[in-house]
């Protein structure tokens, strides 16, 4: 029955992000991969070998580990022998590239040896103008040459439609799939143990997340009424430390590191407010998590952010990279106890929009409809 209409499918998830790292892109994997097991199909995930020490038992699905690649330029089909080697044993029947390059490129190659085809999802720095790889004029044709010939091409949002369609893809083999949420996770957890009231920021600590931006708005609120909580972990988590502490509210503001499972549920569902002040921002899966946790949001007016974000309705959007804005937002927000409560029943009643459930039957009708057109 493997690719025949309503069968079970063998589909190879090819990705450079996979647990036991963490973050947005991560978590799509996951629930992608978890779920078609669910669904009774046979997903393959084939991912870098991790950097910690990590058992890939603990995850509900099969998990093939590679080498990472030495160059983003050289040896990129080293992977190959090994993808090809996987498909004489589990003849997938569709090949999902979880990144624009290299992966695409080498399902391309896949396909033209095997006649497999191949779904792109770029995950934003992949395929954004001005990111590494848009900067390289190698790298760029070769992402471009593999992702407009694939046979359909994931766009997280609009934006990430619109820098698709722009790099060549032809319009009816773009598709638009929101990234979902997994709401049962969240609709209890014990309450998140601080003391005080706190606003809660969540991300990688790095410069396009834009954290900065939110420290400054934080030390210019009215009324010191709330700490602030951040979540996450990168290569900004020192600078700022000692950014905080420059602008005077360094004993306000606490970095909790990497937060998951149930600790961060409850880190969502007692904060009075979440803000996500990125610089750029292709799909929020902390926004997602913000709505189904019920808490309102402000958010920066950046790609993805203002198609979940509904100014007034379950959040308020602001400009980039303007403090004076955001802490406008925030004052405003913490000064009104009934906004606050009409916000939060928007962002509960915004929630069940991206219910995972819903989002993988999308994926697995296009894997269906692609598999179909390749036969």
């Amino acid at each position: 029955m493997t690719g025949r209409p309503g069968g079970s499918l063998s589909i190879c998830l090819f990705t450079p992000l996979c647990p036991p790292s963490v973050g947005g892109a991560q978590n799509v994997l996951d629930q992608i991969a978890r779920r078609l097991v669910e669904g009774g199909h046979r997903p393959v995930v084939v991912a870098p070998r991790p950097r910690e020490a990590w058992d890939d038992r603990r995850l509900a699905y099969p998990v093939v580990r590679h080498r990472r690649p030495w160059s983003k330029r050289f040896a990129v089909h080293g992977i190959l022998p090994r993808l090809a080697a996987l498909h004489v044993r589990h003849r997938f029947d569709v090949v999902h590239c979880h990144s624009a390059y290299p992966h695409a490129v080498i399902a391309a190659t896949m396909r033209r040896l095997f006649g497999v085809p191949y779904v792109v999802r770029p995950h934003g720095a992949d395929i954004l103008p001005g990111e590494e790889i848009r900067k390289s004029p190698l790298l760029d044709r070769r992402m471009r040459d593999a992702v407009t010939v694939a046979d359909a091409v994931i766009a997280q949002g609009d934006s990430l439609r619109q820098v698709i369609a722009d790099i060549g893809v032809a319009a009816e083999r773009i598709h638009v799939v929101n990234n979902g949420v997994d709401l049962d996770a969240f609709r209890s957890a014990a309450a998140f143990p601080h003391p005080r009231p706190y606003l809660l920021g969540l991300g990688g600590l790095v410069p396009h997340k834009g954290f900065d931006i939110l420290l400054r708005a934080y030390a210019m609120l009215r009324e010191p009424t709330h700490d602030l909580l951040i979540a996450g972990d990168g290569t900004e988590a020192g600078p700022l430390a000692r950014l905080a502490a420059e602008l005077g509210v360094g004993g306000r503001v606490t970095f909790l590191g990497v937060v998951t499972g149930e600790r961060k549920v409850g880190l969502y569902r007692s904060a009075t407010l979440f803000v996500c002040p990125s610089r750029r921002e292709p799909f929020a899966n902390v926004i997602l998590e913000a709505f189904a946790a019920g808490v309102p949001v402000v958010a920066t007016d950046v790609g993805g952010n203002r198609e979940m974000v509904e100014d007034g309705a379950n959040g308020l959007v602001v400009p980039p990279e303007s403090p004076e804005a955001m802490a406008s937002a925030i004052d405003r927000l913490l000064g009104s106890a009934a906004l606050v409560a009409s916000l939060r029943d928007g962002a509960a009643g915004t929630g069940p929009r991206f219910d995972w459930a819903a989002v993988v039957d999308r994926y697995v009708a296009i894997y269906r409809q692609v598999i179909a057109a390749r036969r």
